[in-house]
């Protein structure tokens, strides 16, 4: 399964090695991965790592553990040295640290006497002297081995739990200094990271270039899926359910997949169906010691250490509910609206939640579904018997899959014109980092253009403002643009919202075009994030 991973990312692998080419050969640009947690970052650097072949370069790879610093000087030095001595064709098998150090004497007497001399000190002397230290040994082990460098940090966000203050502002100079090695970091933590690269490792020689890794789109996730269920049929109906429900994350796909079609072979069902997906569900979701159930639990366990520990999880179930903009969390919470700015703020830092405009979002989709359906259902019910709490979870999941069915049934335009008629007075909403101030419509229509493109579209006014929006069910082109700008040439109101929404690519010269005439062009993943922020299922595409 990680090879079908790793082949979904083949864009971030090519990138990967394009970097360490361009190092070979005197160029350096370093790396930053960010993504949620088990969306596939480790899977992606070791399997660049697998393929590392560079003659005259050596990777170290670490995994970083908050507040384990010796840990993480030792797992550089163990590494750094079992590299160099496997690519120098002195090592078959794993050894221990203290033996590394011992068998690189004799080719690296200088890189071995400063391994000694940092073991020796390494729980004695100050954070910052060692961190000096384990640094210098890089340097002074790529003059003594004619080799270069490649980090990989992998959470490397940790750095800052380490043990002292100035680790990251620390990091910067060496990166800026160690122009013969090459630094890959990744983080699951993206909100710190971001922080991270900006105030410490903003550099003017060595800056990131940072790759976000998302969760899987439509085809990405249906191979997951056909690849994990196998023999066991499932319908395209229930198939773009499941990447709706998971968010198309790829270890939910894998564990949900894996647990649906052991139930259907046990079963004896050659096809998946919906009572068999529910009880997986149930499973995974509900049962106090279901995977997801636990990994849910435990993340909540988290916030629930401080003061005021039960606010951020009746918050976060609010949110799950569909309260999620400030205007309805206040009165829900019956708290001051600077208090739920508060927590909100702190969860955000956590990354559980985002912010778009005026709405707040769970980041994981799974955690919601499960906030909602599974931890709210348990503590707002008003029986205890578990049987009845089970029946409730079943007949939730079913009403959810009907509905998931019942709206992929209609045109895109429909769909899109109901989140339209969603729109509240001083509802605010960010799309490709513009800003979109709604109101609600006093009148709402889809219409249909004279044009063999775009065909149909729908028209709004507000109080104060028309919009006017193309649908096109596939990509966008600059013939598209070209036609539309012709299209809205007759409206001449100072406030028009003007939008062409593609399901399919949108031509990079096409988006050119239309920001010169300020026409937005809004794709799948723009109109998705819509939905989501309105309770409604994504379109799978």
């Amino acid at each position: 399964m990680d090879n079908v991973i790793a082949s979904l990312r083949k864009e971030i692998l090519d990138l990967l090695h394009k970097r360490l080419s361009d190092f070979r050969d005197g160029y350096r640009q370093n790396v930053a991965i960010l993504g949620e947690e088990l969306i596939g970052k480790t899977t992606v650097l070791k399997k660049f790592l697998d393929g590392f072949k560079e003659e005259g370069i050596i990777p170290i790879y670490v995994e970083i553990f908050p507040h384990e610093y010796s840990l993480f000087l030792k797992r550089c030095l163990n590494s750094l040295l079992f590299n160099y001595l496997k690519d120098a064709q002195l090592l078959s098998s794993r050894e221990t640290l203290d033996i590394l150090v011992k068998r690189t004497k004799d080719l690296l007497p200088q890189t071995a006497a400063a391994a000694e001399s940092l073991l020796k000190k390494i729980d004695k002397d100050r954070p910052e002297r060692l961190f000096s230290e384990l640094f210098d040994l890089f340097d002074l082990f790529a003059t003594e081995s004619q080799r270069r460098i490649v980090i990989v940090f992998d959470e490397f966000h940790h750095l800052k739990k380490l043990g002292y203050d100035e680790i990251c502002s620390d990091l910067g100079k060496r990166i800026m200094l160690q122009k013969n090695t090459l630094f890959i970091f990744s983080s699951s933590h993206k909100a710190l990271a971001k922080d991270i690269l900006l105030s410490d490792l903003s550099l003017l020689f060595g800056n990131f270039e940072t790759l976000e890794l998302e969760n899987f789109t439509g085809p990405g996730s249906e191979r997951i899926i056909a690849k994990i269920f196998g023999d066991v049929e499932i319908s395209k109906d229930l198939m773009d359910f499941l990447i709706y429900f998971t968010g198309g994350h790829p270890f939910y796909l894998k564990i949900l997949s894996e647990e649906a079609a052991v139930a259907c072979r046990a079963a004896q069902q050659k096809t998946l169906t919906a009572d068999i997906l529910i009880q997986t569900l149930e499973k995974l979701l509900f049962h106090d010691w279901g995977v997801f159930n636990l990994r849910f639990t435990m993340r909540l366990a988290l916030l629930t250490l401080g003061r005021n520990k039960n606010d951020f999880v009746y918050l976060l179930d609010a949110v799950a509910l569909g309260k999620n903009r400030l205007k309805d969390l206040a009165p829900q919470l019956r708290q001051q609206r600077s208090q739920v700015i508060q927590k909100c703020n702190k969860l955000i830092d956590l990354g559980i939640l985002t912010k778009n405009g005026s709405f707040y979002v769970i980041t994981d989709r799974l955690l919601a579904f499960w906030l909602k359906f599974a931890h709210a259902e348990k503590l707002n019910s008003l029986s205890h018997d578990l049987t009845e709490q089970v029946a409730h979870f079943h007949r939730q999941i079913q009403n959810e899959i009907d509905a998931f069915f019942n709206v992929s049934k209609k045109p895109v335009a429909d769909r899109i014109c109901e989140v339209f008629n969603q729109f509240e007075i001083d509802d605010e909403i960010l799309i490709d980092r513009k800003k979109f101030q709604l109101d609600a419509f006093k009148e709402l229509k889809l219409v249909t253009f004279e044009n063999s493109n775009l065909r149909v579209g729908i028209f709004g006014k507000t109080q104060d403002n028309l919009w006017i929006a193309a649908i096109k069910e596939d990509g966008i082109n600059e013939h598209d643009v070209t036609e539309f700008i012709a299209m809205v040439k007759s409206f001449k109101q100072k406030k028009v919202h003007k939008i062409i929404i593609g399901l399919g690519e949108i031509d990079r010269n096409a988006k050119l075009l239309a920001k010169e005439s300020r026409i937005a062009t809004w794709g799948i993943e723009n109109i998705n994030d819509l939905l989501e922020l309105y309770g409604k299922p994504g379109i799978i595409k």
